[in-house]
Formats: structure tokens, C-alpha cells, sequence
């Protein structure tokens, strides 16, 4: 059975491969330019590289920091309490939001993601979806390539503090829905405290306290105006 999150990925996996296989650099710059943009280009690149790995958790995951970037976002360097102690952090937010179909669609169902992630080569990431009612969708916590989705201590929160103004937009070679979407700036009040273990049982607390995150408020296209992609986002699934 295909997992959700893989609506949101299957298309950009599909043109990384043939931008890999033309040897193609990818990333091209357009006007107006935003200072996020060169950060754009090389985790774009990183993603590329981990889909040549076969590294796909990687590479789904760097989407969500790519398109940020891409839209013209500079993420926050903020801290984040790792097992205590401080870290920082680059933070980001996206709304996705799905439309109601016709000639006048209008925002309907929507899922929230928060992403936090370090290094030059993000070392390590982490990733939550969850929905309005803050009940975590999908989660990840990714040390270079290798993924882990044991959660064991949740708690999160993210909504909509404002959204207006038109974004910039970065025209990558790997495009995907979240490239394509409509977009505006926006800022999304947001934290978490969550616990990932490790196969070793070893864990892993990340506390991001609430705080305002810059970020993007996503129009998803789709055959039934996104609604079809939040829909399917919001699917119960096993947690790993």
C-alpha cells in the first residue's frame, strides 16, 4: 500500500532520477532573488544525492526545507533543547491546504508541517505533520541518512498566525506539489517536545519552546484542488 506521504514525493522522485540521468544541474535562478535561495540549491542537491543513494526518507524529508527555501523563506536559527541541552536549529513552517473544487475554490482541510534541521549537509532533521487539532500525522528524526519513526513523548502544537504577501519563487529542476502550490508568506506559532528512541533503546529528546516560526501557506494543486493530497495526508497509519 503506498504510504501518504509518498503523494507528495512520488513526482519529485520520478524527475530527480531523470535530472540524474541527464546529469543536469539542477536549480535555476529567477527574479525576484531572496537570500534563501543558495540554501535551495544545495539541499536540493542533497536531495538529488540521496535519491541516487536510494537514501528515499532522506530525500522526502528534504523537501519540506527545500521548499521553504524555495519560496523565498530564511528560516529561523533558534534553539532547541537536545536531551538538555542547547542547540540551534534552522525552523521552518509549512500550512498545506486543500481546496474545495469548482470555479471558486476556496482553502478547506488543512495539515500543518514543523521542521527543524542543523549542518551545512543537514546532519540531522526533524519533521512532524500534524493536524489542526495538533495530533501528530507523520514524524521523523533523521541522523544523515538513516531515519528513525519511534516516537514515545509527544507533544506539539502549530497554527496560523498570519498569512499575506506573494512569494518568490525559485524554479527548481525537481519540482514537486509543494513547489507548485500557491503560495504566500506566512508565520505559524508552533513548538514541540517529542522523544524519538533509537533500535539501541537510546533516546532522543528535541523541545522547541512556542514561538513564532516563519514560514508558507501552501494552496496544494490536485485533481480535486489538494483536497485529494490533505485527504490522503491525513490517512490513519501504523507508526513505525
Amino acid at each position: 500500500m503506498q504510504k501518504h506521504w509518498t503523494v507528495l514525493a512520488s513526482f519529485t522522485t520520478a524527475t530527480a532520477v531523470l535530472c540524474l540521468s541527464a546529469l543536469a544541474a539542477c536549480g535555476s535562478s529567477t527574479a525576484p532573488s531572496a537570500p534563501s535561495f543558495h540554501e535551495a540549491r544545495h539541499l536540493d542537491t542533497l536531495a538529488l544525492q540521496a535519491a541516487s543513494e536510494s537514501a528515499f526518507d532522506r530525500f522526502r524529508l528534504l523537501q519540506y526545507p527545500v521548499a521553504l527555501l524555495a519560496r523565498g523563506v530564511s528560516p529561523e536559527s533558534v534553539t532547541v533543547s537536545v536531551n538538555g541541552t542547547d542547540q540551534k536549529f534552522e525552523v521552518g513552517a509549512l500550512e498545506l491546504v486543500g481546496t474545495t473544487a469548482g470555479k471558486t475554490p476556496t482553502p478547506n482541510d488543512s495539515v500543518f508541517v514543523l521542521v527543524a534541521w542543523q549542518g551545512t549537509d543537514v546532519s540531522q532533521l526533524v519533521y512532524l505533520l500534524l493536524d489542526p487539532q495538533a495530533n501528530i500525522i507523520d514524524e521523523a528524526e533523521l541522523q544523515d541518512t538513516t531515519p528513525n519513526f519511534n516516537l514515545t513523548l509527544e507533544a506539539v502544537s502549530a497554527s496560523l498566525t498570519k498569512s499575506a504577501g506573494a512569494c518568490p519563487t525559485l524554479k527548481l529542476d525537481t519540482p514537486s506539489n509543494l513547489i507548485n502550490a500557491k503560495c504566500t508568506k506566512a508565520t505559524i506559532t508552533g513548538a514541540f517536545d517529542v522523544t524519538f528512541v533509537d533500535q539501541s533503546d537510546a533516546s532522543t529528546r528535541f523541545v522547541l519552546t512556542s514561538q513564532s516560526i516563519p514560514g508558507v501557506r501552501l494552496l496544494l494543486t490536485g485533481s480535486n484542488g489538494g483536497q485529494d493530497i490533505i485527504t490522503d495526508l491525513k490517512r490513519p497509519h501504523v507508526r513505525h
